[in-house]
């Protein structure tokens, strides 16, 4: 700014007071009427807590993945547990609950459990030919052999033992049922308490209100069979699964943002309170702060729509921050009117010069915010561009706010001032020796906090799973997830085109191999089409004829030379033959095939799994990420129309852009900070020095981090620019008195910010430590880091900083004696 500017500024400031002054009353009701729009807004504002939500529309795996999930049958999911302590009991409640729930239109599939006995008749039509073959002409070949031994067609099977055991062996290789298939009746857990069940929907768990319909009405077919009748009331049945997941996680996140922001609200108000010792500060601060905050949600409907799991705790953030404007004006209001001035000309100045800083602070935190609004990650990008709004609309209706309120407190009943003249007031003076120590301690905390992160001793913990919720839902499905570990789908795909299904393969084989040639891990083990499960109409007919060719070869041996166990194989082998007539697919299981299927019948859906691995890991997600690419990119160099949905391939995504963020969003609020205190104060030296002083407590934070065992993760690193907001506020507020005080005046500084600076901290602390309470993991690392930071931040630039400056003008008087 130029000398001519800075003057204008405080000028307009001054006719701002002024006019809010004069017009108090009208000031006030037009901010309480604003409320009504504001709030009937913000009430329409949702809070999301699915990660899948955090990268943009219009990215590639987001827009593959909506494409899929309208084709896709089962995209999401209830998963029913039902205990297996009564084994028998289990299993009725099961089928009882499948038969209800296939009557719903809205269910499109049921998994979990196999009508077995359907597929042991039909066994020998998922043989594969040549295996057919072999036994057609091992059966020939040990009846021709009998043949020879035995006159006419007496087999005489029963005169030898060893050739009873050949047949035995021979009719029991046709039957071998689940051995053959591979498929038990149940879906387990692997310590065998619970049976599990699904009930696909075709909805998106990202859509709350269908989430919260379709688990209800699995729950209430669940209740009806639980009627104390048919089945006992206390059978324990449990759920996870997407939906509910999605279900429980929100309401518990927006549980948990409910009562942690009540919570700090209500403790910064009576802290406030409590320090002024002035029961009107409740109004003075509450109601700005209030009409700010609901201002800010209002915009946030507007511009963004939703709140997300990481801008869902901007109450407790602009609580704390947008608090500050209030507990400046209001100290610095009680000492213009102590000092002697008319109440008119005190909100004049105190808008004009307590506005100034304010302004100048509001709009370095702002700057700061908005360098977090350009990230690629949708999550700090939503974040910063409410809380940098947020932050203005805060300032704006405080400057109006809180001296309108003064004014019209002080009329009807005026405020008791201490009469206490400057001098009256004695400095507070540090010894020489107290402030060395402080001067040279913080600077040593850094320091040491800088080799904790350089030799990693504070690390950041990459599970991803932070940012899930605490629900009862998630967190039974983590132990589901275990229980039934095995292969998992890492993508779904849809293949518009059947004809494209043996070319899905091959292009995915081909990755394989061009990644394997470069030394590069793939995690692809198996890609499940629907020929795995249902065999082609011709193929059946091939199997079909063989089939009878082995039923011929069977028919050759005589019943009456078999025992009691060896005709009852023949029986069953006769059986089988004449069951092993083709199907269609309509006739086979849902449960089996359901999944394979379209809703609109359009095209296939293709399973492409992977070997279980810790997807917690963002390493694990990140590599998935790039092999998702490759994939993708390899489909469209082949012509082939498979878009793919894979939430892994969406996590992997956004990680890489937490990364990439991390380092765009350290040195981008660095020069944003640099350039608005350069703008601000006209003096490199000055910009630099407040700005070291930030940055000395960030850095210091690792001790503490250390010392407490907290680490950095995806949610609470969002806080790392909340903490140079809130400590920017201070030093500007210690560089600004001490520039309008002059040299040697950091005792009477300190006498004037110290409280102040405490008071503003010491609420922005109340409001994140209140995440203290909630349930969500993430959440609750947020008010650890936040309790470490602000502390941290506070002592440097609260107390290391004036003393820094008070030492400079001890060497300046010192120089100018000599």
């Amino acid at each position: 700014m130029s000398e001519e500017k800075e003057p204008r500024l405080e000028r307009a400031l001054g006719a701002l007071g002024r006019f809010v002054s004069r017009h108090a009353s009208a000031v006030v009701i037009v901010l309480l009427l604003s409320l009504i729009p504001a709030g009937w807004l913000s009430m329409r504002l949702a809070v999301s807590a699915s990660f899948l939500d955090l990268l943009p529309d219009d990215e590639l795996p987001v827009r593959q993945l909506d494409q899929v999930l309208h084709h896709a049958r089962g995209a999401s999911d209830v998963v029913i547990a039902i205990s297996t302590e009564d084994r028998e009991l289990a299993e009725r409640f099961g089928r009882a609950m499948i038969a209800e729930l296939q009557r719903d239109q809205g269910i499109q599939g049921i998994g979990g459990h196999v009508d077995t006995e359907w597929f042991r008749q039909r066994q020998l039509l998922f043989v594969p030919e040549r295996e057919l073959e072999d036994l057609i002409a091992r059966a020939e070949e040990a009846i021709d052999r009998e043949t020879m031994r035995r006159s006419g067609f007496d087999l005489g099977l029963d005169d030898e033992e060893e050739d009873d055991e050949g047949t035995s062996e021979l009719l029991a290789e046709v039957d071998r049922g689940e051995e053959r298939l591979g498929r038990r009746e149940w879906v387990e857990t692997r310590d065998g308490r619970y049976l599990a069940v699904w009930a696909f929907f075709s909805g998106n768990t990202g859509d709350l209100e269908f989430g919260r319909q379709a688990w209800a009405r699995v729950r209430a077919v669940a209740d009806r069979l639980r009627d104390g009748e048919r089945f006992p009331r206390d059978l324990e049945v449990r759920y996870a699964g997407g939906i509910p997941s999605r279900v429980e996680d929100e309401r518990a996140l927006v549980s948990d943002l409910q009562i942690a922001g009540a919570v700090g609200f209500l403790g910064v108000i009576l802290l406030i309170v409590a320090a002024l010792r002035a029961p009107r500060a409740i109004i003075l601060l509450a109601v700005p702060l209030f009409t700010g905050l609901l201002w800010t949600f209002a915009f946030a409907r507007l511009a963004v729509g939703h709140l997300n799991i990481i801008s869902g705790f901007l109450f407790s953030i602009l609580s704390g921050l947008g608090i500050e404007y209030g507990i400046h004006l209001l100290h610095r209001y009680r000492e213009l009117r102590e000092e002697g001035l008319p109440l008119d000309r005190a909100i004049e100045k105190l808008v004009s010069t307590t506005g100034r800083a304010l302004l100048s602070g509001s709009m370095t935190n702002a700057g700061v915010f908005a360098v977090i609004a350009a990230a690629q990650f949708r999550g700090f990008s939503e974040f910063g561009l409410i809380a940098s709004v947020g932050l203005l609309l805060t300032l704006v209706a405080t400057l109006l706010g809180m001296p309108a309120l003064l004014v019209i407190g002080e009329r009807v009943a005026p405020m008791k001032m201490r009469a206490a003249p400057d001098d009256a007031k004695p400095p507070l003076r540090v010894p020489a020796a107290l402030r060395w120590i402080v001067v040279i301690a913080i600077p040593i905390a850094a320091i040491a906090g800088a080799t904790l992160i350089a030799r990693g001793d504070v690390r950041f913990d990459g599970n991803w799973r932070l940012l899930a919720g605490d629900s009862d839902a998630t967190r039974f499905g983590e132990y589901l997830r275990h229980q039934l570990s095995g292969r998992f789908n890492a993508a779904v795909l849809w293949v518009p085109d059947d004809a494209d299904l043996p070319r899905v393969e091959e292009v995915i084989d081909s990755v394989r191999e061009a990644r394997t040639a470069r030394g590069e891990p793939f995690d692809v083990v198996e890609v499940a089409t629907l020929a795995d499960v249902f065999p082609s109409p011709e193929a059946q007919a091939r199997r079909a004829a063989l089939a009878q060719d082995l039923g011929a070869q069977l028919r050759r041996i005589r019943p009456a030379m078999l025992d009691d166990a060896g005709r009852a194989r023949l029986e069953e082998g006769l059986a089988l033959v004449e069951s092993a007539r083709p199907f269609s697919l309509d006739e086979m299981p849902y449960s089996v095939v359901g999944h394979l299927l379209t809703s609109d019948g359009r095209g296939s859906i293709v399973h492409v799994r992977a070997a279980e691995t810790d997807d917690a890991d963002t390493g694990v997600l990140v590599a998935w990420a790039a092999q998702a690419r490759e994939i993708a990119a390899a489909f469209v160099g082949a012509g082939v129309d498979a878009p793919m949905l894979s939430e892994n391939w969406i996590a992997g995504e956004i990680f890489e852009r937490i990364a990439h963020d991390g380092r765009f969003l350290v040195i981008g609020t660095v020069l944003a900070v640099f350039v608005v205190l350069l703008l601000d104060f006209r003096r490199p030296f000055a910009a630099a020095a407040v700005l070291s002083s930030v940055l000395l407590g960030v850095v210091a934070m690792a001790v503490g981090l250390w010392l407490a065992g907290v680490q950095l993760n995806f949610m609470n690193a969002a806080i790392l620019p909340v903490c140079v907001s809130i400590s920017l506020d201070n030093a500007i507020h210690v560089y600004h008195r001490w520039r309008e005080g002059g040299p040697g005046s950091i005792p009477i500084v300190l006498r004037h910010t110290t409280m102040a600076n405490l008071l503003a901290s010491a609420t922005n602390l109340l409001g994140f430590a209140a995440l203290v309470l909630t349930h969500h993991a993430g959440l609750r690392s947020v008010a650890y880091l936040a309790i470490i930071g602000v502390t941290s931040t506070y002592l440097s630039t609260t107390v290391w900083f004036p003393m820094v400056l008070a030492t400079i003008d001890a060497w300046s008087a010192k120089t100018k004696r000599g």
